[in-house]
């Protein structure tokens, strides 16, 4: 799915705000709590945006790369970048790498725009050479339940185009697209947005555990043959 650039310049201004914010480093967190990357890895996000993500994994001392399919937002992320942060035009269901090209490949918030979300699991599959993450909104959240509704009401919502998904959904999905991978999952981001100032404690003790009712699901899907870390065994 691609988007235009009012699209891409109301995702960058998004996570000025509070809300964005907070979503933004909980979601970061769970990324690392699951997939926890060593300095030095190979790190492909497809469907990388703006670059917004790319800017995170690369301050973490990893070899990163993007693939984008909107042109609006190739473009303001090969603004934003460093050269070192390559990114290039393409789809997450056919990727211009060779098998296991990258340690990690994350494909946040991409499922849920995908024509189709299997062919693209099973391109992340045989790009990884350790782990693929995904970042998923969820389908039986109270957030997704205010997004439908909002767009209800605004019909350029970008949630009118989205598939949200269920951590069930994305089981039988993996299942059917990497039967061999093993994978672990989180949740976080239980309760509004708008609600974290007063209720930040009780949201974080409902997240980063397996909790179906997350608005944002972390998937650390891995390569039979890697171990996971002692923490999530």
């Amino acid at each position: 799915m691609a988007f235009g650039t009012d699209v891409a310049a109301r995702y960058e201004d998004w996570y000025q705000t509070p809300e964005g914010s907070y979503a933004d480093a909980t979601e970061r967190e769970l990324f690392l709590r699951l997939v926890r990357p060593s300095e030095g890895q190979r790190l492909l996000e497809v469907g990388c945006g703006t670059g917004h993500n790319l800017r995170f994994f690369g301050e973490m001392g990893l070899q990163v790369a993007g693939i984008e399919q909107s042109q609006a937002m190739l473009q303001v992320a090969s603004s934003r970048l460093d050269p070192d942060m390559p990114v290039q035009a393409g789809s997450a269901e056919a990727l211009p790498f060779e098998d296991r090209s990258f340690d990690i490949v994350a494909l946040i918030t991409v499922l849920e725009f995908s024509r189709d979300p299997d062919a693209a699991l099973r391109e992340a599959g045989r790009v990884a050479g350790e782990a693929v993450y995904l970042g998923v909104l969820n389908s039986v959240s109270l957030l997704a339940a205010t997004r439908r509704a909002k767009g209800l009401f605004k019909r350029s919502s970008i949630y009118n185009q989205a598939r949200f998904l269920s951590i069930r959904q994305l089981k039988h999905m993996v299942k059917r697209a990497l039967p061999e991978h093993p994978l672990y999952w989180e949740s976080a981001l239980v309760l509004p947005l708008r609600w974290h100032r007063l209720c930040h404690s009780v949201d974080r003790k409902l997240s980063f555990r397996r909790n179906p009712f997350g608005a944002y699901l972390g998937v650390c899907i891995r390569r039979p043959g890697f171990c996971w870390p002692e923490k999530l065994r």
